[in-house]
């Protein structure tokens, strides 16, 4: 058994080589000489909490933080280190030209697939796809690859749909819609262009009815001018809307549609026909004729009390509900006419 004296020299052996490995892990251990907390570039509109992408040798890179990232410290920078910003990318544009804002048609969200050295590979968010905010980050001098692009008619009626209270015009829609999609062909493009013009501006002529209707002018002459700009406003929204209508019935036909036409359509078509055919015909039905000939319904377009009092087109045995029946029927047309929009 070792003697005391041999312990007490082993004991202060192991003291002083503790001691040693201390001072020397304190010598080599790396102090921060700051801390980054937020970064940006000279365009971004703000600074955004850093995060550490990487770090490679004396370099670090650093990326704004994504709203999916969770709170982290600031990050530690150490004597001699380079500190690089990484740019993001968050959205993609379609222009019809090749430089200025005049070609700008829409942006699309993209998101990050993967990272290969030099590239960094992205796709863009599919319609309906949560979006939790992640963005594509780029070393400088990285190459951006958009390695998938998707891009839908309802997503493009969604992007022209933003800030837009109530009813989307849909012309906009398929414009950009069919600007993407070549396959349509010229005829095709024109009919459907002018089938959504005609629904945008029959929509727009509505809503101006249901802001008559609710006026409460005061004094004589002001209620007759209300009136009478009520019941031609009827008039020529239903021209309108009863042109959509047999564009959506005869475009199987005219530009090969294979979408069934909705019912909201076909059953009220012969309703809105007679009475967009009375309306847009007005001079012959003055004379109490239908097709130069006099007819028993001719006059009845000219019930007004009940397009003023009740919101109810007559004319014969035909009744239209601007509250009820028009709703139904440009809806359904609007979304007929994308479905068709849709068609390879």
């Amino acid at each position: 058994m070792p003697s005391r004296g041999i312990r007490r020299k082993a004991l202060h052996l192991l003291c002083r080589l503790r001691n040693t490995l201390r001072v020397t892990s304190n010598e080599t251990e790396r102090v921060p000489v700051g801390y980054i907390g937020d970064v940006r570039l000279d365009h971004w509109p703000e600074p955004e909490r850093a995060i550490l992408h990487s770090r490679e040798g004396n370099k670090v890179y650093l990326r704004g933080a994504d709203p999916c990232d969770e709170v982290s410290e600031r990050v530690p920078v150490y004597e001699g280190d380079e500190v690089i910003v990484m740019e993001h990318i968050a959205y993609i544009s379609a222009h019809t030209e090749p430089e200025g804002a005049a070609g700008y048609m829409l942006s699309q969200r993209v998101v990050p697939l993967r990272e290969e050295p030099g590239k960094v590979f992205a796709r863009t968010l599919r319609h309906g796809e949560e979006d939790d905010g992640r963005r594509a980050h780029c070393r400088p001098g990285d190459e951006f690859v958009l390695e998938e692009m998707q891009i839908s008619v309802d997503h493009v009626d969604e992007w022209e749909g933003k800030g837009v209270d109530g009813y989307v015009p849909l012309t906009p829609v398929l414009f950009t819609w069919m600007s993407f999609a070549t396959h349509h062909s010229a005829e095709k493009h024109r009919y459907l262009l002018a089938a959504a013009r005609r629904l945008d501006q029959a929509q727009s002529l509505f809503d101006r009815i249901d802001v008559l209707r609710q006026s409460d002018p005061e004094g004589a002459p002001a209620v007759r001018r209300a009136v009478f700009e009520l019941v031609g406003t009827t008039e020529l929204a239903t021209v309108s809307l009863g042109r959509v209508v047999d564009m959506c019935m005869q475009a199987r036909t005219a530009i090969g549609a294979a979408a069934p036409v909705p019912a909201d359509i076909r059953t009220r078509c012969d309703g809105v026909r007679a009475i967009r055919n009375a309306y847009e015909h007005i001079e012959d039905r003055a004379l109490g004729n239908v097709q130069g000939s006099p007819h028993p319904d001719a006059l009845t377009i000219f019930n007004h009390q009940r397009v003023v009092a009740d919101g109810v087109i007559e004319y014969g045995t035909h009744q239209l509900d601007l509250s009820t029946d028009v709703p139904s029927i440009v809806n359904a047309a609007r979304q007929y006419l994308k479905d068709v929009a849709k068609e390879v």
